[in-house]
């Protein structure tokens, strides 16, 4: 696919119709526009126009149409948004058109409809429009890849450069649904396990529970729904504090490098930050401690139980024994010889009395002997309880506590700190807000230890239900054929991680070193790629240090996009496809050098490449390298922009 013309009218600050038509012959088509102009909406235009979805930033307005063609609208009248794009692909001629209809009221502005099309020329130059639009859309440019097709070179630098969660979360699920390993991942999530209600090993569990039929059986389930209940609460609070240390730890990273950029602060910035790191190694140090403690705990807890429980049997069947009329080491197994063979171990004929009194005995006796039962529950009284190591347990929270101290050492030594920084008034605010911080950091990792202690209890209640329930339902026969179900679920599931972790990790490498040739050629200082089977991304220096420059960053996240489309076009996904490459690049954090290596490497992502720039590109590219060239005006005051044919804003 190959874009020929865009065209839009009322498109957010883009009030009046206009038109842009796009090289489709090799060259880079190039529309400039200096900052604040309008360049990143209408590069919004595009995915607007394909996808029906615009991705805002939070400082934006999210309404689709002029703000002024809205206010000069009379009320109940209605205006619409539109957008269109002409395409070629494969020899074929396409138009697409999107229009978002809305009518004018006295309190708000509310969308009425959209409607969205596709038109093919036939052979006779007439335009008939096809049946299912998103379907070749999703054909042509997947939606998977679409933030890929239309780069956001300032969201992608902002991705690598974060160290948060969500933003890996965001490039891993980019690139499982561009390499198909979405479907391993969603068949195992599916399969989950049998802990969660809401998968299918976690459903087959419970049906078990109703498959048992009896009231002690919907009762447990009913326990174990409750605790599991309560433990996802629990989780969803631990994922709520670790997001907002998170935020608060962005805050005091950006606070230290504030402070730390001031030479009369840097030795203290040092000495403080050598402090903070040895305090949150203590800190993390007692947490582990803390976890090993409540995993062996969960893991004894119910062996080391029915320990007690089985001691307290024995001295039962110890006492059942002495007070028993009995001889010790007569079992059931005796008796039924005795009876069979009607003589007695003398020799003797057995009467119908001392029949009927052995048959008295039988009834008084369990299936084995009493001394056999008490040296069998003794013995397994013991062994249980050899498994439960209180020295251990006990080292865990020693381990902690200490930890502990040290890190409370550590603090006194930052407050000291803190208190000498504070004499430069510059920074007086600076080091309080983030003294702040980072006393709400340690109260939010408290409320954390309440509630993994918490959690710890919810899931060995969870776990014991689960155990019951095991233990209640095993005689039920559907419940077998349930039991062998969870079996082969478990077998497919194990499939789908194994063959997702091999894929994975194939692919990484793959895109690791295409990414690497890639920077080798863009950068001339050193710098090692690394990309993990979740496709997260370090940059290491010659010392392992991570790449910090706005720069760096900036040619790594070129090198990035170019490394995903040659592991695509490597791996047949893109093979024989024309596609746009529509770029809303940051070339000014690139120096001169590392700018022209970027841009002579660009051409070679796709067959169309469509640029955003306010840097100047004439010389970088080469008349015979640049077909189209527009320029965006914009009226600040007005909030309107226009786009008009070539270079004009110097």
């Amino acid at each position: 696919m190959k874009i020929k013309k865009i065209q839009y009218e009322n498109f957010r600050n883009f009030k009046d119709a206009g038109t842009v038509e796009c090289s489709t012959d090799g060259k880079v088509t190039i529309i400039y526009g200096v900052n604040g102009a309008g360049k990143t909406t209408f590069h919004q235009l595009f995915q607007w126009i394909i996808y029906g979805r615009v991705h805002f930033n939070k400082t934006a307005s999210d309404k689709m149409y002029n703000l002024e063609f809205e206010r000069d609208a009379d009320v109940n009248s209605k205006f619409s948004v539109k957008g269109s794009i002409d395409f070629e692909h494969a020899g074929e001629q396409y138009s697409m058109r999107r229009e978002w209809i809305y009518q004018k009221s006295v309190f708000d502005t509310k969308r009425l409809n959209t409607s969205f099309s596709i038109s093919k020329k036939d052979n006779d130059n007439n335009w008939l429009r096809l049946s299912n639009p998103e379907e070749l859309i999703e054909q042509l440019l997947p939606s998977g890849l679409s933030d890929y097709f239309f780069f956001d070179g300032e969201s992608m630098i902002t991705d690598l450069k974060a160290k948060g969660k969500d933003s890996a979360n965001s490039l891993r699920d980019a690139m499982y649904l561009m390499l198909d390993l979405s479907v391993y991942d969603k068949a195992a999530e599916y399969i989950g396990n049998t802990e969660l209600k809401t998968t299918a090993l976690g459903m087959l569990l419970l049906s078990k529970t109703a498959a048992g039929s009896n009231a002690e059986l919907v009762t447990l389930g009913q326990k174990m729904e409750s605790a599991q209940n309560r433990r996802d609460e629990l989780e969803a609070k631990l994922k709520e504090i670790d997001e907002t240390n998170s935020k608060l730890r962005e805050r005091i990273r950006e606070i230290s490098e504030q402070i730390g950029s001031a030479k009369s602060q840097r030795e203290y910035e040092q000495k403080r930050a050598e402090c903070k790191r040895r305090r949150d190694d203590y800190l993390k140090s007692a947490e582990r401690e803390y976890t090993y403690f409540g995993e062996e705990l969960i893991s004894v807890f119910p062996k080391l139980m029915m320990s007690k429980v089985i001691e307290k049997a024995s001295k039962k069947i110890k006492e059942q024994a002495s007070n028993s009329k009995l001889i010790n080491g007569v079992n059931k197994e005796l008796i039924d010889a005795l009876l069979k063979e009607d003589v007695c171990i003398c020799g003797n004929p057995l009467t119908e009395k001392e029949k009927s009194k052995l048959k008295e005995f039988y009834k008084m006796l369990p299936p084995l002997g009493y001394d056999s039962l008490y040296l069998n529950f003794t013995d397994m009284a013991k062994r249980w309880g050899k498994e439960y190591n209180r020295e251990k347990l006990e080292g865990f929270i020693k381990r902690a506590n200490q930890d502990l101290e040290n890190a409370q050492n550590e603090d006194s030594e930052i407050d000291k700190i803190d208190d000498l920084m504070k004499n430069d008034k510059q920074y007086e605010n600076l080091v309080l807000e983030r003294k702040k911080a980072e006393q709400a950091i340690d109260d939010n990792t408290e409320k954390r230890t309440s509630i993994v202690e918490e959690l710890t209890k919810a899931k060995m209640l969870v776990r014991k239900c689960q155990k019951d329930i095991n233990e209640l339902s095993s005689s039920v026969e559907n419940n077998k054929t349930i039991d062998r179900k969870i079996a082969i679920m478990e077998e497919v599931k194990k499939y789908f991680v194994d063959i997702l972790d091999q894929k994975s990790e194939t692919y990484s490498k793959k895109l690791q070193a295409s990414i690497q040739d890639l920077l080798d050629v863009m950068l001339e200082a050193k710098r090692t790629v690394s990309v993990s089977k979740d496709f997260s991304l370090r940059v290491l220096d010659s010392f392992d240090d991570e790449s910090k420059s706005e720069g760096q960053f900036a040619t790594v996240s070129f090198a990035y996009i170019g490394g995903i489309f040659k592991l695509l076009r490597e791996e047949q996904i893109l093979a024989n496809k024309e596609y746009p490459l529509v770029l809303d690049a940051p070339f000014s954090k690139l120096g001169d050098e590392p700018r022209q290596k970027v841009i002579d490497t660009i051409p070679e992502y796709a067959p169309q490449i469509i640029l955003f720039s306010k840097d100047d590109l004439q010389d970088c590219f080469g008349e015979d390298r640049i077909g189209r060239v527009y320029t965006i005006k914009s009226n600040s005051e007005q909030n309107v922009a226009r786009v008009e044919e070539g270079f004009l804003w110097k």
